[in-house]
Order: C-alpha cells, then sequence, then structure tokens
C-alpha cells in the first residue's frame, strides 16, 4: 500500500525545527545581541615608573565606566577624565560620580590615576616658585598619554570608538587635560619652551609607563575650570580641538584672560576663559564658553557639566559643531 505524501507532512514540519539553516548566497546569518558590558576598576595601564622623588612607582591604573546596557557588539565614544588637586595629590576615585554621570549619556569613560608631587610651598603667598611644578604637569601628561595609548591599543577589548576619543578633566585635571591635547615631543624640544627642561629630565612624553604605538587622535575637549600655558598651541596648522570650557566669575586663581597663576607675577603666564575661546573663535573652531556669575573655582555642578558636554560632544561626533558664550545655567545644547 502506497503512503501519502500527506502522512509525512506532521513529520517535515517537526524537523525543520531542529535544522539549523547555512549561510549561502540566498540566506542571512542568525544575528544575536552581545553580552552587556560591566565597569572595570583598577587595570593597568603604565608600570616601570619614578615619582617626584625618584622613588620607583609599580604601575599605574584606570578604571572604566560603561554606559547603561551597553552590549559588547557595539562600539562607543570613550572620554579620558582626569581628577583634579593641582597636582600634589588626588585620586581617580575622586570623579567616580562624574563619570558614571557622562557614562549614562552614552559614552565609555576611564578614569586613570597618574602621578603627582613637587616641592610645593604655600607659605608666604606666591613663594612657590620651585620649577618642579613643571615638572609635576610633565609627568601627569607623559601618564595620560600613555592611557590613551592602552585604551587605543586594546580599544577592541574595550569597545571604543577610536574614532570619536574626547578628553577631558576638572581644576588641575583640566589644565592636564589641555596640556595633553596640545603639547607634544615637537613642542617641548624647542628651545625656551616651557617644558623642555622637563623633556631634558624626564624624557619623550610619548614613551613613559608603555612602549605601545603613539597613534590615537582626540576628537574633542571638556575643560572644567582649567587653564593652557600657550594659546598659540591652539593653531588649526597644528592642533585645534573642539572645546567646552567652563568657570566661575570669582575664580581667583584663573586669569580672565591671560594672567599669572592665582595672581602671583613670578607665576607662570596662562590662558583660561576669554583667552581661549577668543582663541578658538580666531582659529575657527568650535568652542562652548561657560561664566558663572558669582562662582567660585568649581564652578558648576556635575549633572549640569555632563548634559552640556556630552550633547556637545555628540554635535562633534555628527559634524554640526556650534559656538557661544553662556552665563550661568541657560543651556547651550543644540
Amino acid at each position: 500500500m502506497k503512503t501519502s505524501p500527506l502522512f509525512y507532512l506532521p513529520f517535515i514540519c517537526l524537523l525543520s525545527f531542529f535544522i539549523v539553516p547555512q549561510p549561502g548566497i540566498n540566506s542571512k546569518p542568525v544575528i544575536t545581541s552581545g553580552s552587556e558590558l560591566s565597569d572595570i576598576q583598577g587595570t593597568k595601564f603604565a608600570t616601570g615608573l619614578r615619582d617626584w622623588n625618584n622613588k620607583p612607582v609599580d604601575s599605574l591604573v584606570m578604571d572604566v565606566f560603561y554606559p547603561t546596557g551597553a552590549t559588547s557588539d557595539k562600539k562607543y565614544p570613550t572620554l579620558v577624565f582626569c581628577y583634579g588637586g593641582g597636582f600634589t595629590g588626588g585620586s581617580r576615585t575622586v570623579v567616580t560620580a562624574i563619570c558614571d554621570m557622562m557614562a549614562d549619556k552614552g559614552f565609555i569613560v576611564v578614569a586613570p590615576d597618574y602621578r603627582t608631587g613637587y616641592d610645593k610651598v604655600d607659605r608666604p603667598p606666591c613663594a612657590n616658585t620651585s620649577p618642579t611644578r613643571s615638572y609635576a604637569i610633565y609627568r601627569a601628561v607623559q601618564d595620560i598619554n600613555a592611557c590613551f595609548r592602552f585604551i587605543y591599543a586594546n580599544a577592541s577589548q574595550y569597545n571604543i570608538d577610536t574614532a570619536n576619543m574626547f578628553i577631558g578633566g576638572s581644576s588641575g585635571g583640566a589644565d592636564l587635560a589641555m596640556e595633553t591635547a596640545y603639547i607634544s615631543d615637537s613642542t617641548v624640544q624647542s628651545p625656551g619652551d616651557k617644558y623642555n627642561d622637563s623633556y631634558q629630565l624626564l624624557g619623550s612624553l610619548n614613551t613613559s609607563g608603555n612602549s605601545l604605538p603613539n597613534t590615537y587622535k582626540l576628537k574633542g575637549i571638556m575643560c572644567l575650570w582649567g587653564a593652557l600655558r600657550d594659546d598659540k598651541l591652539i593653531d588649526t596648522n597644528y592642533r585645534a580641538y573642539p572645546s567646552i570650557i567652563c568657570y566661575g566669575s570669582n575664580d581667583d586663581s584663573m586669569p580672565d584672560s591671560m594672567g599669572h597663576l592665582d595672581n602671583c607675577p613670578n607665576y607662570d603666564i596662562l590662558y583660561a576663559r576669554t583667552g581661549i575661546y577668543a582663541r578658538m573663535q580666531n582659529q575657527r573652531r568650535a568652542c562652548v564658553y561657560y561664566e558663572l556669575a558669582n562662582g567660585n573655582h568649581s564652578a558648576y555642578d556635575d549633572e549640569f557639566c555632563v548634559e552640556q558636554a556630552s550633547c556637545f560632544f555628540k554635535a562633534i561626533m555628527e559634524g554640526r559643531t556650534y559656538s557661544g558664550i553662556y552665563t550661568n545655567y541657560n543651556p547651550s545644547c543644540r
């Protein structure tokens, strides 16, 4: 007796559930979402260092903060955020809150430690004339460069979008962000450069801590009440990064445009506030400048800074940069 083809139909349907389609010209691969990424603490990025007292530093570490719901099948723009402390001390742990907030805006945020310390003299006022502060800043730039080299070389492991890497910081960390962005071996080797002695003493900016390639590029800067030592470094023929900068009007440590740190005539000249903004406009680079009326050194709260900076950075990534001067808590986001 012949069996009707309809007899086999239920078995054919059942079997189809267990057959895995093979990729082919007319088939599409099965796409599955990646695993969720978790924050990482204490990753070593630099070794074999010495501190300002020439004592060995075993290693420097960093924390990595991921956006909520970030997955391993995607790449994310990345911000390296530097803590403040006047280059005398501090720790990456003090910026955990602002790093978490920035991560919630869709950025991977890296908080690195860096070497601090120098012969600081506080009394009497303006007595701190030791050149070791410049050495401290230079060491810190070496360390942040080492951090960038590390995360760039391991971008796939950390899900970093290397085309969209930013730097930021608050107070001394903002100084560090600006100096890292703008000084290089070529500038510090110039006779008379403010860091030439540091270069002679401490070596290259690009080889300390690890020997990874120095190929990373920055997309923008978040400068919270910080300064730059030479505004002429902001030059489209060299480097000119879109920046968002924030200050308090009553911050006596920062010049209104160009002036001495802490208003001490024997200290280095710094460029801040309108000095940076004017130079950025001169070089036709996007810059958002905030000033809080009656605000002191740490002028704005973290939440407001994160809201404006994340919006500014996203506009940079989308190729629609903007500039302007804003006061108090007026939003600049476009």
